[in-house]
C-alpha cells in the first residue's frame, strides 16, 4: 500500500487518466475530489463490499425450479398439511 500526505489543494495521479485532488480536511475528515474517465467506476469500498455478499447471498438461494417443486407440494397437500 502506498501511503502519501497531500496538503489541500494537491493532487496525485493514478495512472495518466486518474487524477485525485485534496479539497479540505477538517478534524478526521478528507474531502477529496477523483477526477476519472467515465467509463472508470468510483466506488465506495463499503459499497463494493455490500454488493458482493449480495451477490454471494444471492447464489446460495434454490433454483426457481426447486421453489416450484416445493410449492407445488404445499399445494397439492392443502392449507395446514391436510
Amino acid at each position: 500500500m502506498l501511503v502519501l500526505r497531500r496538503r489541500t489543494g494537491e493532487s496525485f495521479m493514478i495512472g495518466s487518466d486518474i487524477k485525485i485532488t485534496v479539497i479540505s480536511t477538517k478534524d478526521k475528515e478528507v474531502r477529496i475530489a477523483i477526477d476519472a474517465p467515465k467509463d472508470v467506476a468510483v466506488l465506495r469500498s463499503e459499497l463494493v463490499y455490500a454488493m458482493s455478499a449480495n451477490r454471494d447471498a444471492a447464489n446460495e438461494q434454490s433454483l426457481p425450479q426447486e421453489l416450484l417443486a416445493a410449492f407445488s407440494v404445499l399445494t397439492q397437500e392443502g392449507p395446514q398439511g391436510e
